[in-house]
């Protein structure tokens, strides 16, 4: 478990524990949008995990998260 109040990026550290393990659409600053299995929570990244391969994005370029739902 991350400790949430040691770090700048808290907010979103704290806002994405829920999502862990599920999937998600991620966009990131320039409109760019990455779906996949929030895989791990890092202070500074997080790690998606897009057809078994990670991908790390930097909380600091996050614009928002969402949990992503088929229909």
């Amino acid at each position: 478990m991350v400790q949430m109040n040691a770090y700048p990026n808290a907010y979103w550290l704290e806002a994405i524990q829920n999502y862990l393990g599920q999937m998600v659409a991620v966009q990131q600053e320039g409109n760019r949008v990455q779906q996949g299995i929030l895989a791990a929570i890092c202070p500074d990244y997080i790690v998606l995990d897009v057809c078994q391969t990670p991908f790390y994005i930097r909380i600091d370029k996050i614009v928002s998260i969402m949990p992503f739902l088929k229909k």
